[in-house]
């Protein structure tokens, strides 16, 4: 956890869903994967065993939480309404987002670590990267994240806040495109920043921020009078609702795969 962090986050028990469900999560993993160069590919392909990809893999975080329940709280890191900033908050005894990244992080680079610690530091991180870009992973403690913003969607179905932005904006989208149209969608906005970034001689690194930056991009989000989040204004998830935010979720899983395979490659990539 970063070394300035000045106040304590409070803790709540929680019940958070599939982060992004199953789609975000492989798609932040999967599109990660095509931007590794060949030497981070040959470094972590060996600690995908057991897996039959790397999008996959980063499914593996939500399946465990039964069964390994002190990782629950490291896919979240949740602040108060008087507590805007990421950098002021410090993680409860039992984990958070924050720290647990930056402990897999450690793992994964020391290569004395014992395989399977390694592979589940790999695991762990690319579902981590995913998790700190959905908005709803920097919420608020006593609503768990959103889970308890009750919603209903235009057919009247009960929701809540942190499930539409886990999967049913998503959703939404894959109506009206198909999951292949959501897919190409997402892959061109990949592309195209990319394509930007090289242009302008940047390339793509770590310096397009870290992990407490994107927690603070998520934060802002969720805070948006657009979003409904703060001080419980949206009652109903309208169609209109998910159209406003389908961009915004776009764009958090683009750049969630790219600043995953810059992290990557940043670790893998000898002498670069």
């Amino acid at each position: 956890m970063h070394k300035n962090f000045l106040f304590t986050l409070v803790f709540f028990s929680t019940m958070h869903l599939s982060a992004w469900w199953d789609t975000g999560h492989e798609m932040v993993c999967s599109e990660a994967y095509k931007l590794l160069s060949q030497e981070t590919k040959k470094t972590i392909d060996p600690l995908l065993q057991g897996q039959e990809t790397f999008g996959l893999s980063c499914l593996w975080a939500d399946e465990i939480k039964q069964e390994r329940p002190d990782t629950r709280a490291w896919h979240y890191i949740n602040l108060t309404d008087d507590m805007q900033n990421t950098y002021d908050a410090r993680c409860p005894e039992n984990g958070c987002l924050i720290k647990a990244f930056y402990d897999q992080l450690e793992v994964l680079k020391n290569k004395n670590a014992v395989f399977v610690e390694r592979q589940e530091a790999l695991w762990f991180i690319g579902h981590f990267v995913g998790d700190i870009h959905q908005p709803m992973h920097v919420g608020y403690p006593e609503d768990l994240g959103g889970n308890r913003h009750q919603l209903k969607l235009e057919n009247g179905a009960k929701t809540n806040m942190h499930k539409v932005w886990d999967g049913q904006i998503i959703e939404h989208i894959e109506s009206k495109v198909g999951a292949d149209g959501f897919r190409i969608q997402v892959q061109e906005k990949i592309k195209l920043w990319v394509d930007q970034a090289q242009s302008s001689h940047l390339g793509i690194n770590p310096d397009w921020g870290n992990i407490e930056d994107w927690a603070q991009e998520s934060r802002d989000i969720a805070m948006q009078d657009s979003v409904g989040y703060r001080g419980n204004l949206l009652k109903v998830a309208s169609s209109e609702y998910m159209d406003a935010n389908g961009e915004i979720v776009e764009d958090r899983i683009t750049l969630g795969a790219i600043r995953l395979s810059a992290l990557l490659n940043s670790i893998f990539n000898n002498g670069n």
